[in-house]
């Protein structure tokens, strides 16, 4: 199947590019925001986010996500964990 681009995955109607995330992406993690639970994906190379109504579980729409901000909202770090010492070495 041929990559797709992120301009023309915008270009796609709503439905198609639920399939798209459907068929060919991988999740990477949710986060919740103003009454939506979002969802990133990776796809041929880039981000994409579902934003999800909570409650209906309804998409309200999709988009590439390219702001470094937001999608560091998706990492959760321990830095203690990170640096490889244990509760009590604080």
């Amino acid at each position: 199947m041929e990559a797709l681009t992120p301009q023309r995955f915008k270009a796609m109607p709503l439905m198609e590019r639920m399939e798209v995330v459907r068929e060919r992406g991988e999740y990477i993690g949710s986060r919740s925001h103003v009454g939506h639970r979002v969802h990133l994906y990776v796809l041929d190379g880039f981000c994409c986010e579902v934003w999800m109504l909570l409650g209906l579980f309804q998409v309200e729409w999709i988009e590439v996500a390219t702001n470094v901000e937001v999608l560091s909202e998706y990492v959760k770090l321990d830095m203690d964990d990170l640096l490889g010492r244990s509760g009590h070495d604080r």
